[in-house]
Parts: structure tokens; sequence; C-alpha cells
């Protein structure tokens, strides 16, 4: 468990000054590994004594200690270039490259049928289809997911919502009228998102429903969820491979229109007639 994790798996139980810290860490997580202890507190307006006791709260013996986990987080969070040069280094020609890509991208193509059951798909399209509204969260490239999902779902007649979850004021928002009677759909892979993290804690919080679509049942934004949806995300070069998961919400998208045969055929009938209006003349 990072830094990072510990901070929000203990953010609900700290006392109003010290989530007051806990918040400046995760806004300003590549600064701390360059700032003393007197700088941390001054910029925070707090004693060195309460950021010291802060760090006891999770089990960090010393603010030395705590820099340490910040400087190990960064340095995880800079593995992508390297794991690009790595990848690099191992292809002898283009011939190679096309080789192992797809062998890559057909690996996961084929956990999408090993990882889900038809139930789970059914369970999910089940959900869709009955909320009231789908709030789709996701950032990154998951966010292209969402946006792709979203259009789809709206084509099937359905209210669905790409959220913005990276502005916090927006959001908020967003959930003042969400009830019982919607469906958030959380999308998120490694490294997963912690704003997508704290939204399936809000969701938990609050009783509210969620499916998840993520690489595997421990990721983060699994334990909760109404059905987790698993898509593989092994790649070559670059850190995540996302297109067996746009493949998982094709699948999905074509179990929610069969669940929805009847109306939708309704539907076309009743947008072919209205087209029909406006074509003869």
């Amino acid at each position: 468990m990072n830094i990072i994790e510990k901070i929000h798996m203990d953010y609900d139980g700290l006392s109003k000054k010290r989530q007051y810290i806990a918040k400046y860490l995760l806004e300003n997580q590549s600064n701390i590994p360059f700032m003393s202890l007197e700088e941390l507190s001054n910029e925070l307006n707090v004693s060195e004594v309460t950021v010291l006791s802060f760090c006891k709260s999770l089990d960090i013996k010393t603010y030395v200690e705590l820099k340490k986990e910040f400087e190990i987080l960064i340095k995880e969070q800079l593995k992508v270039p390297a794991k690009i040069k790595s990848s690099l280094e191992e292809l002898l020609s283009t011939e190679d490259a096309f080789r192992n890509a797809t062998q890559v991208q057909r690996f996961n193509f084929d956990k999408l049928g090993i990882n889900n059951s038809l139930d789970s798909y059914q369970e999910a399209g089940m959900l869709i289809k009955e909320s009231r509204n789908i709030y789709l969260c996701g950032l990154g490239s998951s966010e292209l997911i969402c946006t792709f999902l979203e259009e789809r779902l709206r084509t099937l007649g359905i209210n669905a919502f790409g959220t913005t979850i990276e502005d916090i004021s927006t959001f908020s928002y967003n959930l003042i009228d969400v009830t019982q009677d919607d469906l958030f759909i959380l999308i998120s892979f490694p490294d997963y998102s912690l704003r997508t993290i704290k939204v399936k804690e809000y969701l938990d919080k609050h009783k509210l429903k969620y499916v998840s679509i993520t690489n595997t049942k421990e990721s983060p934004i699994a334990d909760g969820a109404e059905v987790v949806l698993l898509s593989e995300n092994r790649s070559l070069v670059f850190y995540n491979f996302i297109s067996s998961a746009f493949m998982l919400t094709e699948i999905l998208l074509v179990i929610v229109s069969y669940l929805m045969k009847d109306q939708l055929i309704s539907r076309i009938n009743e947008v072919k007639e209205i087209q029909e209006f406006f074509l003869n003349d």
C-alpha cells in the first residue's frame, strides 16, 4: 500500500485538522519530497508537532519517512518512460514489433471471455436498462471510454452523463440530485485515478449503486460494486492498452440493446415516421 492509499484509507477517521493536512499532501504530491518539515508546517500554518502527529496517525514514525514514501510514489509514476525504453530495446525489427503487439492485443481480447461471464454482462445490462440516469466516471484514458459509452447509451435513449470528476466544483452539482434510482459506471486502470477512487468511497458512504470496469477484482474501485467487468490492459510499449476495454463496452452495449429490443424497435419506427414526415414535401 503506497502513501496515497494509506491516506485515503484513513481519511474519514482523521480529525478536521489532519484531514486538512491530508488534503494538502494529496494535492501537492510532487512537492513533498523537496519540502522540509519547517517549510511544510509554514505552508499549512500548523505547528511542526501537528505535522509529526499526523505522520504517526498513518504509522509513519518521522517526517523523513513521510518524504521517502512520496519519493517512492514519484519513482513509480516515472516508470512509463522506463517501460517504453526497455520495450523498444527488446524489439528487433518492425516485423517483431508488429508480431508482439498483435499477440498482446489477442491476449487482452481472449481474456474478456475468460474473465467475464454472460451473467455479469446481463446483470450490468439490466442495471443500465432500469436506472433513471447513468453517470460515467473516469480520468485520463478511461475518460475516452466514458465518452464513447455516453454517446452510445444516449443513442439508445438512455440518460447517460459523462461527469467531470477532475473539477470537483462541477461534479458536486452532479451529485445533488442523485438517488437510489441512478447508476454510476466507474472506469479506472493502473495507475488508478485517485479521484475515481474518491468517487467510489463517496458512493459507498451514501449507498449508491455503481458498476466498475477495471483490470482486476483487487482494483481499488472493485470492492462494493454491483458488478465488476474486467478488461486486461497489458501493453507492449505504453503503460496501458485500452482497446480491449472498448471491446468490453461494445459487448455490454449489445447486451443492453437486446434487453431493450422492444423499446428500441418502437423508437426506431417513431424516428422513421418523423423523418418521412419531413422528407415528404
